[in-house]
């Protein structure tokens, strides 16, 4: 667990790397968009700075694997992250036109997921992630989201609620002990199970390889809680 000393250390690291890149002209700022980890596998990804972005993490930021790797590789990550959050600040829409190319030029292993680290920013971040999940139907996207309040504000704005985000969007609402969950449209759920815990949740353990679960359609599905280990 990270003390609070740490957080703002990294935090005020964070802030001192956006300054610099706010007096870049945007196009001078490199995005960061990742072919993969040994993690989730050969999967697109794009992050934003930790915490900074999350706007529902009081709780979970003290556990927080981004700002562990924030804290242990500060010269690589967090000027990655800040790099794609001053993006965003400065030109949303550039930001989404760069992740749109990145997806045309992919061949294979059509995967992308929203936010290894940071969260939904509002709903206009989230219809825009819609709209790219329209535009590229061959990709599955899929993005953990403690953002509750902003997805499910969106889909009380449409008709088929739910039913409006396209299949191939993979919206799970990630849980985290302490933090009240609502979920009246049945958004599948994914859990961390602490080492405090005595007692593991019925469903799918993720594995990691998220391309390879993808590729096979198991875990993070509809009626089914997903959960890893605390890590």
């Amino acid at each position: 667990m990270f003390k609070q000393e740490t957080i703002n250390r990294v935090i005020a690291q964070a802030i001192e790397t956006g300054r610099k890149y706010e007096s870049f002209p945007t196009d001078d700022i490199a995005m960061c968009i990742s072919s993969g980890n040994s993690k989730i596998g050969r999967v697109m990804n794009v992050s934003l700075m930790p915490v900074m972005t999350c706007g529902n993490c009081k709780e979970c930021k003290y556990l927080c694997y981004d700002i562990k790797a924030c804290n242990q590789y500060p010269n690589t990550v967090i000027d990655a992250r800040m790099r794609n959050t001053v993006l965003l600040r400065k030109d949303r829409g550039e930001y989404f036109r760069r992740i749109d190319a990145a997806l045309s030029r992919r061949r294979k292993n059509k995967y992308f997921r929203w936010h290894v680290a940071g969260d939904i920013v509002d709903v206009d971040y989230f219809d825009r992630m819609v709209k790219l999940a329209r535009k590229h139907p061959d990709f599955i996207f899929w993005t953990y989201t403690k953002m509750y309040n902003v997805v499910n504000e969106w889909c009380s704005w449409h008709v088929d609620k739910r039913g409006a985000i396209p299949n191939n969007l993979h919206v799970m609402f990630s849980e985290w002990r302490g933090m009240p969950m609502h979920n009246p449209y049945g958004f599948p759920e994914f859990r961390v199970v602490f080492k405090s815990d005595a007692v593991k949740p019925t469903g799918f353990y993720c594995p990691g390889n998220c391309d390879v679960c993808k590729a096979a359609g198991r875990g993070c599905l509809a009626g089914e809680t997903t959960y890893c280990n605390e890590h």
